[in-house]
């Protein structure tokens, strides 16, 4: 039987990797790399391979999820790698393969990696303990053809339970297609004005992270409405609601400050 290493690949790019992470991947003998839970920079996978001497190949969600290539590569014996942005089971998808891997025999065990889930609360300065459901928002295509509500909704439950909200943006690597924090926050506006309940007026303060884990990460702190109407520069992105100010700690208030401040944004 084989043993499968889920590596966290970390943010941003190839150095956002552990040095325990770069050596699981030089004693791997075979190296999967998945990018459509997140993204890294693009060519991540070939320097990476570079500097870790390792042919590195890339799956798709279909054969991550189908599980047969990975199974049929640990079916040989040794060591398989498989790379995943952020951290591996942040995503449900790697938790089933995890369980597959398992019940065909195999060792399983996990490197973990930075994650944009604890990332972007710390780099704002909201308190991770105070966080509700982690929301996904997707593409805002034609209503009539899918417009779900569901993000919406869990913002809304979060908000009313005094708690903050992250809120990851849909991407499509393969497509270099990723959904920016303005275009997100038009979309929020869209849904606020349909369903009236008070999560995404205009006033709202949103926070917007970019690039984290890289040389030009950045914060803003604002207003939906001036928000929206600012270029963040390349992505990924990411929002947080913060839970209203009667919940909030006082030093998350004064870090919400600090960023109103530093960026000067004025509404």
């Amino acid at each position: 039987m084989g043993e499968l290493v889920f590596v966290g690949a970390g943010l941003h790019d190839e150095k956002g990797l552990s040095l325990r992470a770069l050596e699981e991947i030089r004693d791997a003998g075979t190296v999967f790399a998945e990018e459509y839970t997140a993204g890294l920079l693009p060519g991540w996978r070939e320097r990476l391979a570079r500097l870790s001497g390792v042919p590195i190949t890339p799956l798709t969600r279909e054969e991550v999820e189908g599980e047969t290539v990975i199974l049929q590569a640990l079916e040989h014996g040794g060591r398989v790698a498989l790379l995943v942005p952020g951290d591996p089971f942040a995503a449900t998808t790697h938790l089933a393969l995890r369980l597959s891997a398992e019940q065909h025999g195999h060792r399983v065990r996990l490197v973990p990696g930075a994650s944009i889930i604890t990332a972007a609360p710390g780099m704002v300065g909201l308190f991770q303990y105070k966080f509700g459901r982690v929301v996904s928002l997707p593409y805002p295509l034609d209503p009539a053809l899918y417009r779900p509500i569901s993000p919406y909704q869990a913002l809304q439950a979060n908000y009313a339970a005094g708690l903050h909200s992250l809120i990851l943006l849909d991407l499509d690597p393969p497509l270099k297609r990723y959904l920016t924090a303005d275009v997100a926050l038009r979309h929020l506006g869209r849904l606020e004005d349909e369903l009236r309940g008070g999560i995404a007026p205009g006033d709202q303060e949103f926070c917007v992270v970019a690039r984290a884990g890289g040389p030009d990460a950045a914060v803003w702190v604002g207003s939906r409405m001036t928000l929206e109407k600012r270029d963040f520069g390349p992505p990924l992105h990411a929002l947080l609601l913060p839970a209203p100010s009667r919940s909030r700690h006082f030093m998350e208030e004064e870090a919400l400050a600090s960023w109103r401040a530093r960026t000067g944004i004025k509404d």
